[in-house]
């Protein structure tokens, strides 16, 4: 019987140490040689192996901002966020105000915010920075109040993949103080107020990777 097979049928009962012991509180041998204490001993005496530690879980750090972009065409969609419209803190909608780059070229319309042109596109609309520089103003001041209560940003358009996606990535790059990210969509100077908060911003894109909707 290897040592293993048997450790696991030697029960009963076991001292601070891990020793097995008789009815009289002495150390027992697993293989039933003299009792002893260990001493010179070929290896089959001893205490049981002690399991090996289990490596603490480091749990992600509870966001302060999650920023999520959704396409209102995709209402029905099921899952986590589904509401998320209910939940939200700030919900910016960009459907009518802002130019739907599907409607306004072909060549959009299979691409998304991956894509430079997409972003470039989306950002020099006009009123797309100002409105996310004021957003970015709405964050500061729910982060002021007395209540350390998480905050939920949605930036919602008609699919998903172009104006909701791009102002969300924008805006995650100013919230979570990234200066530079920030200045790739024209906004570092709304970054710099978050540059020294060390925020965790979670972005969240629930429709950019679904299929272009027909419309």
């Amino acid at each position: 019987m290897s040592t293993e097979n048997a450790m696991a049928y030697d029960v009963g009962p076991r001292d601070a140490e891990g020793w097995k012991l008789h009815d009289d509180g002495t150390r027992v041998h697993r293989y039933g040689c003299t009792i002893h204490d260990g001493q010179g001993c070929d290896g089959h005496c001893g205490p049981l192996p002690a399991a090996p530690a289990e490596e603490p879980v480091e749990e992600a750090p509870r966001p302060d901002v999650t920023i999520v972009s959704i396409g209102r065409l995709h209402d029905e969609v099921e899952g986590e966020w589904a509401d998320v419209l209910q939940r939200a803190t700030i919900a910016l909608d960009l459907r009518r105000h802002f130019r739907d780059p599907h409607a306004l070229s072909v060549d959009l319309r299979q691409l998304t915010a991956h894509d430079q042109v997409v972003r470039d596109t989306v950002m020099d609309t006009p009123g797309v920075r100002e409105v996310l520089a004021a957003t970015a103003l709405q964050v500061q001041g729910y982060l002021a109040g007395p209540t350390a209560a998480p905050l939920t940003v949605v930036t919602q358009c008609a699919g998903g993949r172009h104006r909701a996606a791009t102002t969300a990535m924008a805006l995650r790059a100013v919230v979570a103080g990234d200066v530079e990210q920030a200045a790739a969509y024209g906004l570092a100077d709304a970054a710099k107020q978050f540059a020294d908060r060390d925020l965790v911003v979670e972005l969240v894109h629930r429709d950019l990777d679904k299929d272009v909707v027909d419309r």
